[in-house]
């Protein structure tokens, strides 16, 4: 494989070198692939990585061609040059896992290197946007269970440890990974040199997670947040507002790298921009945030606003965009949000109201207590 042509062309290291699995047992090459390996309830994950799947993606990009399932990393890349702040997994795992050799993809094998782990549904939050796949908490109150081969977890949670030694970047997210067990496990077992990106909601730090990521020197944390106050508490049902904040102090004494994920949706079109002001004041850097359309409650997109609220907001993010730093993630972020309001919708505002509403119905909420939401609409 030569170096240049991996890195300007279609080629990227996570088919030869790790996988993801959510929390429902799918395996897929990455967080941004759009096609499934497999499912570890009915086939053993090394046998997934060997597969037709994966194997076809490997073949595709020694071919130097673009595979389907590798769009979104593509799509990102468009109109930029090199390994820049940009949304692609690929570009970031070529920088991640820069010290393999590039011998080493010059055969189908697997040689695990690095894993984005979402072991389970496990969460104490009930997000507005989320459901049962992501958080135990929907699926409690919606009185459902995700189904997991726990024979087929294990045999996979003991192939992940049995290469913990030699992993040089590790990713966790969930479910929320502080509260799951086996990422304690899993931190036990590495290098201390290994990479660790830990996406959480930040809402408890009490737990063995958080104390054995602490003792790691390179550690990313992926901090979901979107709005402040009494939105916040709404929007990430189950969280307090004061314990976020005191939560996020103990991480930022830590001395790590510290990013903010943040959705962009119908009850936050405004919010979310005062939001970034609010951590920009607290002295976090414009590459700190990283900001993603919702797309899916299709009611909750924030293109079911009005068309005058939509082009206020256009004319919002591109007051913004000329303000940003365009070397920034922020300032990608804003050139993205914009693209989505461009693209076609079909609205689903009629719906919104009644979603609402009948999850205020269950949690005994009233969203008007907190969002003044129908003069977007």
């Amino acid at each position: 494989m030569d170096p240049k042509r991996a890195i300007n062309g279609t080629f990227c290291p996570v088919p030869w070198a790790g996988f993801i699995m959510n929390p429902n047992g799918e395996v897929k090459n990455c967080v941004l692939s759009e096609q499934p390996l497999g499912n570890i309830n009915d086939t053993d994950i090394q046998d997934i990585l060997a597969g037709q799947a994966n194997t076809q993606v490997k073949t595709c990009m020694n071919a130097d061609k673009q595979h389907t399932g590798c769009m979104n990393c593509y799509k990102h890349e468009q109109g930029t040059a090199g390994l820049k702040n940009v949304r692609s997994d690929r570009y970031y795992y070529l920088k991640a896992l820069s010290s393999i050799p590039y011998s080493a993809y010059d055969t189908m094998d697997t040689t695990l290197s690095t894993v984005d782990m979402r072991w389970r549904n496990t969460c104490n939050l009930g997000c507005v946007y989320c459901g049962p796949e992501l958080s135990s908490t929907w699926a409690k109150e919606l009185n459902t269970t995700i189904e997991v081969n726990e024979k087929q977890l294990a045999q996979t949670k003991e192939y992940v440890l049995a290469n913990a030694p030699n992993l040089k970047n590790v990713y966790l997210a969930g479910g929320e990974p502080l509260l799951m067990k086996e990422n304690s496990e899993l931190l036990d077992r590495l290098d201390p040199s290994c990479t660790v990106r830990i996406n959480t909601n930040l809402s408890n730090i009490k737990g063995p997670v958080f104390k054995r990521a602490s003792k790691f020197k390179d550690v990313h944390w992926t901090i979901s947040v979107e709005t402040v106050g009494a939105e916040f508490e709404y929007i990430r049902y189950g969280a307090v507002w004061d314990t976020f904040l005191e939560n996020l102090e103990a991480v930022k004494q830590l001395d790590h790298k510290i990013s903010f994920n943040m959705l962009w949706f119908i009850l936050n079109p405004y919010s979310v921009f005062d939001t970034v002001d609010y951590f920009k004041a607290l002295g976090y850097s414009e590459n700190s945030f990283v900001i993603g359309a919702l797309t899916s409650p299709l009611a909750f997109d924030v293109r079911n606003c009005n068309s005058n609220t939509l082009q206020d907001l256009q004319s919002h993010l591109k007051m913004r965009i000329q303000g940003a730093n365009r070397d920034y993630f922020l300032h990608n972020s804003y050139v993205n949000m914009l693209k989505h309001l461009d693209e076609n919708f079909d609205k689903q505002s009629n719906k919104t109201i009644q979603k609402l509403e009948e999850m205020d119905k269950r949690r005994g909420q009233n969203y008007k207590n907190v969002f003044d939401i129908d003069k977007y609409l």
